[in-house]
């Protein structure tokens, strides 16, 4: 039996059925083959072995690409193709395959959807995979390394058993002359995708973190990623994601500020639980997919904004896991995503070394706003009995630090400004000051009450010196003044 231009979908099909990886531009490889099928995914130890549904026969070829193909319906299945066509057909709600399909009842089952017939076309593979009778076996091969391949097959198109997963539909290339095309109305042909039997390692990732730090205030967004698995009985298939935020976070609270998605469209058709740990503040949010069995092999991806607050210490963490339908227990947990949050510290001293308090100083910097001020920032401290000054909360970058504050006694024009560049592993480094006052290395930071005490060397010197000089300066302008008005009077 033959049927024309509809190849395309029932390759469609089979991408609900068996990850059927279809999809790409229409071209020829030179190197490609026409009697090979190639499975990717999660196949080690899993085994694949195909067996013919159609030879491929007057393929039509257009501007340099197969746009249409007939087939030859092969007869050795046992159900047939027919029969297992009506019990398609026969699932809930029942209908009945139209007239012009008898004889080519292949045709039918490629043109229905593979969203709203999902049920019907896992029936028309789960049947012919349990059939009693089918045409001659391929090689059966083992995956290993993430791939199994198939070779030495007929050209045409193949339902594929998988010793351990759903059944997959796949053609080869199609050979006209001595060319072969990889392709069919854009459709890529040889390859498809076997879909994971457990639930995966959920992947986690986050955007707007610095090397990996991040400053109280900054908005981090976080994605969940997780493959649905294979569901080769057909039954329900509930599929679950957990999220564990640690303090320090706050995390939207409704389905508002989530986005939810399976392959490329959006998925609203979950429920939203959420919990705060009082004693830990760890925040623990909970997607529940339901019934997601018309999705397996599809990718769910999450994502979500999330603040760091005030209750940050030296890290905020966000851990993901994956539910198994089959024990009803989370089982795989994702790697944790780590920020660091950083600080530095310095001591405020006078001349002599000794610790001076009521020193204020105040920190600028790019993410150093309404945002960090808002969740717990304190952009201006003050030194205590110790001269200890401490700014917290900060990601790695440079930042500006300046003494807005002088103590009483100690010049108040002589105000200290210098930057601190906080590296990715926390380490500060300090820069120098025009008076002087900094060091570097000690990290501390003076006060003087005259010019005197100011460092003699480098700006401060220079500095020191042309005080001193205008200060001579004018007391030589005001000598002359004062012998001038002498002279005048002594001349009266």
């Amino acid at each position: 039996m033959q049927f024309k231009r509809l190849f395309a979908g029932v390759a469609a099909a089979a991408t609900m059925l068996g990850g059927l990886a279809i999809g790409a531009a229409t071209a020829n490889a030179e190197d490609a083959t026409a009697d090979t099928i190639t499975i990717n995914g999660d196949v080690n130890g899993r085994e694949f072995t195909a067996y013919l549904l159609g030879e491929y026969t007057n393929p039509v070829v257009s501007n340099g690409a197969v746009t249409s193909v007939d087939f030859n319906q092969s007869t050795a299945w046992d159900p047939s193709i027919e029969t297992a066509a009506q019990t398609a057909a026969a699932v809930d709600p029942a209908i009945t395959i139209p007239a012009q399909y008898k004889g080519n009842e292949l045709a039918w089952i490629a043109s229905l959807s593979q969203t709203s017939d999902a049920a019907r076309l896992r029936a028309f593979a789960d049947a012919l995979s349990k059939a009693t009778s089918k045409p001659a076996a391929s090689t059966t091969v083992t995956g290993a390394d993430g791939t199994a391949g198939i070779s030495g097959l007929t050209p045409g198109y193949y339902l594929v058993i998988d010793s351990n997963g759903a059944p997959i539909m796949v053609g080869t290339n199609i050979k006209v002359g001595d060319t072969v095309y990889t392709t069919l109305n854009g459709e890529t042909l040889a390859t498809a995708f076997a879909k994971p039997t457990q639930p995966t390692k959920p992947g986690k990732t986050v955007t707007g973190d610095t090397e990996g730090t991040v400053s109280l205030g900054d908005v981090l967004g976080y994605t969940i990623t997780g493959v649905i698995p294979g569901n080769p009985s057909g039954e329900t298939l509930t599929m679950k994601f957990k999220d564990v935020a640690s303090k320090g976070l706050t995390l939207p609270s409704t389905k508002d500020g989530f986005n939810v998605m399976i392959g490329e469209a959006v998925y609203d058709g979950y429920t939203l639980k959420q919990t705060i740990d009082a004693t830990t503040k760890e925040t623990t949010t909970e997607f529940d997919l339901g019934d997601v069995k018309a999705f397996a092999g599809q990718t769910v991806t999450i994502t979500y904004d999330a603040t760091v607050n005030e209750d940050a210490l030296d890290t905020v963490n966000n851990t993901a896991y994956v539910y198994d339908p089959h024990t009803n227990q989370y089982v795989e947990e994702g790697t944790p995503v780590e920020n660091k949050l950083h600080s530095f510290n310095f001591t405020k001293q006078d001349a002599d070394g000794n610790t001076l308090a009521g020193a204020e100083f105040t920190i600028y910097g790019d993410n150093i706003d309404e945002d960090y001020t808002a969740n717990g920032g304190v952009t201006t401290v003050t030194s205590g009995a110790d001269g200890k000054v401490t700014f917290k909360g900060l990601a790695a970058g440079t930042y500006t630090v300046k003494e807005t504050k002088v103590p009483a006694g100690y010049l108040q024009n002589v105000k200290p400004e210098f930057t601190v560049t906080i590296g990715k592993d926390g380490n500060a480094t300090f820069g120098t000051d025009t008076w002087g006052l900094v060091n570097t290395n000690a990290q501390t930071i003076k006060n003087v009450k005259s010019v005197t005490q100011l460092p003699l060397t480098g700006a401060a010197g220079i500095t020191m010196l042309i005080v001193v000089a205008l200060l001579l300066g004018g007391a030589g302008a005001l000598i002359g003044v004062r012998s001038h008005g002498l002279k005048r009077q002594l001349n009266a």
